[in-house]
């Protein structure tokens, strides 16, 4: 049986792993800079800085000044203290960056100019730290490169007053020979070059490896961005001849690639707005340029910046999640994204940016749902009423003339979601059976705001039995009032609605309840996102300790196993960590792999893993993909696992690509629970739904009262057993 050794010895556990030295500052300070090149393209990886960085060598003295400008920024930046955070991941250089290699390739150096580089790495680092917080506080928008925008201008404005400074162009390259082939693709690749002010094809090879090793899904981007522009410049805009050029890289293709997989998750409907926004990109440069050419001053990034801002924030006032889906989590790649938003996200399929449970205690009957019969049409649509009925069906007792003999009235009804109490109307009567108030439709209501534009409305509500005050504070699931009859309400019944603003009976927005469990004619369904249907049978899922206890995996604790796969077998330690935001892993130093996973909820979740595929966390992954941690007994589920976990590909790479336009195929699996003497047994089946996915197999068999006993998986041919050994300290 699993037995975690608790966090109380989580010392020992760290005492067991590999101890490892920390970084030097010099490799520290390398990282740095190559976080700062590998920013510009969105990236974080250090192979992906070096090829940027060997991009701007290409005219070495440009880039010997851009490397100056990092490094200037940098130190700046630690010796005022500021985020040493920032610094390291590069997001207070990669503006220095583009500033400086602005000043290399456009101006001719002086002795001012060792002056003015301080000035400029100072002024970059108070731009940069100013916007940020500005922009993030009061908009939730990222800063992007306004900071080499904004600084780059002054330097330009300031060069006539600088002495000995002008402006005097020192790329060799541009003056290189083209290269040989077709000219579109000479064209893409200079545009690359010119993100870095090298607009030469030997820059942009460089970079487009780059994007190929970060991002396969940003390159796919990166070409919509470049057509964009080829047509905008072919059909409807009049550029500057140097413009394309120039120009292409920093705003249409950045634009594309920004949209298309940074801010949004990868697919069709992220795919089409890339291709949108490079084509307002085009409308605002051509603006831009006939404001900005009297003055003097380039375009620069001016483009890419308010597009891809202006969008972000206007997308942003969405009170429904949509398509295209923002990436709201912790972002990485395109891949990474669409990744986590698969695993995480759709997996569960929710369609708000909150989630609800039902507002009643047992099991409820849906007795008028969406474009119901009776009231909920037109503007209230999206309305719901709920009753209780017994087994054979009826909602009442007796004759059912008196409100008494409703079943549903007077229980309980709870806050579907954490929020605040904004609007409560209380005093008006419950109305005979029969018979409806016809001066106010709701009756006695409680409106409860959960976020920007959710707000939930619960109706008929009985008299002088409100449990909350407006402006208190709710839980999910906390009591704040009972069911009654009051308004229009000719039998007792609870209506629920959301709408968007706090005003009572405003119209409805879509409304849906998560982990649901649903009453069919092949045994109880657990649905993890649920919009109720008339007829429809529910109860939410309730979490028992006693259940919950089986996969109680504390912070700190750990465990030895035996993993059986293909007839050769070895030991792991596995290691339940938690990292500084909170989120929860299984680590196997053996293996180095990892499982993360969450079960302070109704469901022990394993959200994704990482490492190989013959070890104990991948059968961990599979088998216990979702276990509801609820009474034991029949219950079924249906869960999406990473297809891309499950089973290798030596297209993984092409896969990469059409991601962006294809979503990849899902691979449910039917999971179903019972009971079995002392045994929680919990089995999987997965069929495949492409030729390159296989049959899965699972079983995950949990004592009751002790925890694990034992996982196998069966992927195509392959079986993999896993049996906890005594733990110890």
């Amino acid at each position: 049986m699993i037995g975690f050794v608790p966090a109380s010895e989580a010392a020992a556990v760290f005492d067991t792993t590999p101890s490892s030295r920390p970084p030097s500052r010099l490799r520290r300070g390398v990282e740095t800079v190559l976080a700062s090149y590998s920013q510009v393209l969105f990236a974080r990886r250090p192979a992906v800085g070096a090829l940027v960085m060997a991009a701007t060598f290409v005219v070495p003295e440009v880039g010997a000044i851009g490397l100056l400008g990092v490094v200037l920024a940098s130190g700046l930046a630690l010796a005022l203290g500021l985020d040493k955070e920032s610094v390291r991941t590069g997001v207070l250089g990669y503006n220095a960056l583009l500033v400086f290699l602005l000043v290399g390739a456009l101006l001719d150096r002086s002795p001012a100019f060792w002056g003015l580089s301080a000035v400029l790495a100072l002024a970059v680092v108070l731009v940069h730290v100013a916007l940020s917080g500005a922009m993030g506080y009061h908009f939730r928008l990222p800063v992007l490169s306004l900071p080499f925008v904004i600084v780059g201008w002054l330097a330009l404005l300031a060069v006539p007053y600088i002495r000995g400074m002008a402006m005097v162009p020192k790329a060799p390259a541009l003056a290189m020979a083209a290269l040989p082939g077709p000219a579109l693709l000479d064209t893409f690749l200079r545009s690359l070059g010119a993100i870095f002010f090298q607009p030469h094809w030997t820059a942009g090879a460089l970079v487009l490896l780059a994007l190929l090793l970060w991002s396969r899904i940003a390159v796919v981007h990166a070409l919509v961005g470049f057509a964009v522009a080829v047509f905008a410049d072919q059909y409807l805009f009049s550029f500057p001849a140097d413009f394309v050029h120039q120009y292409i890289g920093f705003n249409f293709i950045m634009t594309a690639v920004a949209l298309g997989g940074i801010y949004y998750v990868p697919g069709p409907a992220s795919m089409a707005l890339a291709a949108t926004g490079s084509l307002a990109c085009g409308l605002v440069s051509v603006g831009l340029i006939n404001l900005l050419q009297p003055v003097g001053l380039p375009v620069l990034a001016l483009p890419f910046n308010a597009t891809v801002l202006l969008i972000l924030y206007a997308l942003g006032q969405r009170t429904l999640e949509a398509q295209p889906r923002k990436v709201d989590f912790l972002a990485g790649s395109p891949e990474d994204n669409l990744n986590h938003y698969r695993t995480r996200v759709l997996r569960f399929r929710t369609g708000l940016p909150i989630r609800l449970r039902l507002p009643v205690r047992g099991t409820w009957v849906v007795t008028q749902g969406h474009d119901g019969e009776h009231t909920h049409k037109g503007a209230w649509r999206h309305g719901l009423d709920f009753e209780v009925a017994d087994r054979l069906g009826e909602r009442h007792r007796n004759t059912g003339q008196a409100l008494t003999d409703w079943l549903c009235y007077r229980l309980p009804v709870l806050a579907p979601g954490a929020g605040t109490v904004v609007k409560i109307v209380d005093g008006l009567p419950d109305m005979p059976v029969g018979t409806i108030d016809e001066t106010s439709n709701w009756g006695n209501v409680v409106v409860i705001q959960h976020g920007l534009g959710i707000f939930s409305l619960l109706a008929h509500l009985s008299p002088g039995a409100m449990e909350v005050v407006q402006g208190q504070v709710v839980a999910a699931g906390q009591p704040i009032g009972k069911v009654g009859s009051s308004g229009r309400s000719p039998v007792p019944h609870l209506h629920v609605q959301l709408q968007a603003t706090p005003t009572v009976g405003d119209p409805t927005i879509p409304i849906e309840f998560h982990d649901v469990v649903v009453s069919t004619e092949q045994g109880p369904l657990l649905q993890s996102c649920r919009v109720p249907e008339q007829g429809d049978r529910l109860h939410n899922l309730v979490r028992k300790p006693e259940v919950a206890s089986l996969l109680d995996l504390p912070p700190g604790g750990r465990v030895r196993v035996r993993v059986e796969c293909d007839g050769r077998t070895h030991e792991e330690e596995i290691i339940s960590d938690i990292d500084l935001l909170g989120a929860r892993s299984l680590w196997s130093p053996d293996q180095d792999a990892r499982l993360w996973f969450a079960a302070s909820g109704e469901s022990f979740v394993a959200f994704d893993h990482v490492g190989p595929r013959d070890g104990a966390l991948f059968a961990m992954y599979v088998a216990l993909a979702k276990v509801p941690l609820t009474e034991p007994g029949a219950l079924r589920w249906t869960d999406h696992l990473n297809p891309r976990r499950l089973a290798s590909n030596p297209l993984a790479w092409v896969r990469d690509a059409l991601a962006a336009v294809l979503p990849p195929a899902d691979q449910p699996v039917e999971y179903r629970s019972e009971k079995r003497g002392g045994h929680l047994l919990i089995t999987g089946v997965g069929e495949p739904q492409r030729p390159w996915q296989r049959a899965v197999r699972t079983e995950a068999k949990l004592r009751l009262g002790v925890g694990l006993e034992r996982v196998r998986v069966r992927i195509g041919d392959r079986e993999l057993t896993v049996t906890p050994l005594e733990s110890g300290p």
